[in-house]
């Protein structure tokens, strides 16, 4: 296709001249007598910095080694004139993104996050905008009633358990639909379907595009925002295509649910939930408009954000317990002990499972669901270590490298989850640090981490006191073998795999038969 001069015209503008401004910027911050040096990281090349030789896939262990590299813990790389600080140890994290939370709690202009999912407020600046949502948040997930969404936890759990029977090959849409089934029922009170739920299936087509835009370097545009205004036949636009699909999803998912609560609430058939309490205790004498889209953006978050990191976190505990059956039969041991073969573990064993609470905590210290979590964004200049910070620097906190510190974790690379343990295997070791880096830092931590933590808990509790997991056998009667194989992406979770998932004995089977017939009766 060739352009008229006007359109020419109109891409020398867009391209062109921002780069060229962004060049005559970086050779006057350059020429700042006596600035201290960004943080060590490869060289790049002139204009576009860091662009060809800039974060692979798995940046969070690139990330790492640069710092074995540069024996420092904290490294930079720049791509055309945006600078990228990753921190990668607790010192540098708890030292930036905690006790200077003040300058680092904005997030970057990412067109790819911040333009289509902008009512969510895990993406916004820090800010009120991002205040109320998030101060609205906290009001359903206080950490001082921890109990609060247990019921609907071993509810979803309890379904979890007999769709494990009738089709375990497909787990980990079962896991997606538990996760799903949780954050419906507190967020919107809407009970989903055993199968094949519009609102989960609503959730997945969504939260696809955060998991592929989160990644450092996936999209050009977020490195040069003006290339959101290239037209969408120009060569490399084809995330516009992308954003188009990704925006519709999104929209979906933060209308259909709301309204459908409303609808509840006009003729009286509404479950209470996070958004019924919320209208409920609307101000009418403030801006009843600005509450709703409030509650609106908040329960959204929470659907978007409610299931992604739980079930990436389960979908590693199976195929952990695939790799490592010592770890799977100690554990059952310990059920067995104090659960026995009647009942279905509860939240209130949790303090005599210490080794199921291991395995969970030990998942998400080998495999991260979030390495590099969501990016933080400078707002003014700092140093650290004699290093220099600009303002508008985007900083990750290397999740990864913490959880794989050789001082804290001696043999970081073995799955042990006797490691948490106190020497006589009674209790976790407190001594050990824990793995909410996992749900990120500072400010910007993600406040539904306890009902996280405890549905993660309660799943592994329960599968592993009545399914015994293992090498799936094919057709031929050879084992299946498998591979501990990661996807690239803003969450780390395995690429699919196969495993073998069968009731531990017929006694264990029949529980989950008769208690799932106990379950209440979904109302839609």
């Amino acid at each position: 296709m060739f352009l008229s001069s006007t359109e020419l015209k109109k891409l020398v503008q867009l391209i062109v001249l921002p780069i060229a401004i962004i060049i005559l910027t970086r050779l006057i911050r350059g020429k700042r007598p006596g600035r201290a040096p960004l943080p060590p990281g490869p060289r790049g090349l002139p204009i576009i910095g860091n662009l060809l030789n800039g974060p692979p896939d798995f940046p969070w262990l690139a990330f790492s080694k640069w710092s074995e590299k540069y024996n420092s813990d904290i490294v930079s790389f720049t791509i055309a004139g945006t600078t990228t600080v990753v921190l990668n140890s607790q010192e540098a994290a708890a030292e930036l993104v905690e006790k200077r939370s003040r300058i680092y709690s904005s997030r970057p202009p990412a067109p790819m996050l911040r333009d289509l999912w902008d009512w969510a407020f895990s993406f916004q600046p820090y800010g009120s905008a991002w205040q109320e949502r998030r101060t609205c948040f906290v009001k359903e997930f206080n950490v001082s009633q921890p109990e609060r969404h247990q019921p609907q936890e071993i509810k979803a759990v309890m379904t979890l358990l007999e769709n494990l029977i009738h089709s375990p090959d497909d787990f980990s849409a079962h896991l997606r639909h538990m996760a799903g089934a949780i954050i419906m029922e507190v967020t919107y009170g809407i009970d989903v379907l055993p199968r094949g739920d519009p609102y989960v299936e609503s959730a997945n087509r969504a939260s696809d595009g955060p998991i592929q835009a989160g990644i450092p370097g996936t999209f050009w545009v977020d490195y040069l925002p003006i290339l959101k205004y290239v037209p969408d036949w120009f060569p490399g636009a084809s995330f516009k295509t992308k954003a188009k699909v990704w925006k519709r999803y999104a929209l979906e998912m933060v209308e259909k649910p709301y309204r459908e609560v409303k609808d509840q609430m006009a003729d009286g058939s509404v479950n209470p939930c996070f958004v019924y309490n919320c209208l409920q205790n609307i101000n009418s004498e403030k801006d009843v408009g600005h509450q709703e889209k409030i509650i609106q953006e908040a329960a959204g978050t929470m659907y978007l954000a409610g299931t992604d990191t739980t079930v990436a976190a389960l979908r590693s505990f199976f195929l952990a317990m695939v790799c490592y059956p010592s770890v799977q039969r100690k554990a059952q041991e310990e059920l067995d002990r104090v659960v026995g073969h009647g009942r279905l573990p509860n939240h209130n064993d949790k303090p005599d499972l210490p080794y199921i609470t291991a395995i969970m905590y030990e998942v998400l210290r080998t495999q991260p669901v979030n390495p590099l979590g969501l990016a933080h964004y400078t707002t003014e200049d700092d140093y650290y270590k004699g290093y220099f910070i600009p303002k508008n620097s985007v900083v990750h906190a290397n999740g990864w490298a913490i959880l794989h510190d050789k001082e804290m974790y001696p043999d970081p690379d073995a799955f042990n989850p006797s490691r948490w343990l106190t020497p006589d295997g009674s209790a976790i070791n407190t001594q050990l640090r824990d793995v909410t880096s996992n749900f990120g830092f500072g400010r910007r931590i993600c406040p539904g981490m306890h009902m996280a933590f405890s549905s993660i808990w309660i799943t592994i509790a329960s599968v592993l006191s009545t399914f015994n997991i293992s090498e799936k056998v094919g057709k031929d009667g050879k084992v299946i073998g498998i591979s501990p194989e990661y996807e690239s992406s803003l969450q780390n979770r395995p690429v699919p795999f196969e495993c073998s998932i069968k009731p531990r004995t017929h006694e264990h089977e029949r529980l989950i038969r008769t208690l799932s017939t106990l379950l209440p009766e979904r109302r839609m």
